[in-house]
């Protein structure tokens, strides 16, 4: 973990950070199986360093809420 991935420097946020935020949403926000499902993917596709332009947004919401 800790490699160089485009999407997350943009935002300036590293995969640790990025994981943890979305985590944080799972835990305490999530309320619907779409939700966490969704969740859990993007949590793979940041550690899988396939992030898209839709991961990014998510992270950000997510960010805003927790």
């Amino acid at each position: 973990m800790g490699y160089f991935n485009p999407e997350l420097m943009k935002i300036n946020l590293d995969q640790e950070e990025a994981i943890q935020i979305v985590k944080n949403y799972l835990k305490r926000l999530a309320e619907t199986y779409e939700d966490k499902e969704y969740a859990v993917e993007d949590i793979e596709r940041i550690y899988n360093e396939d992030t898209t332009c839709e991961d990014i947004d998510f992270i950000l919401e997510c960010k805003k809420l927790t």
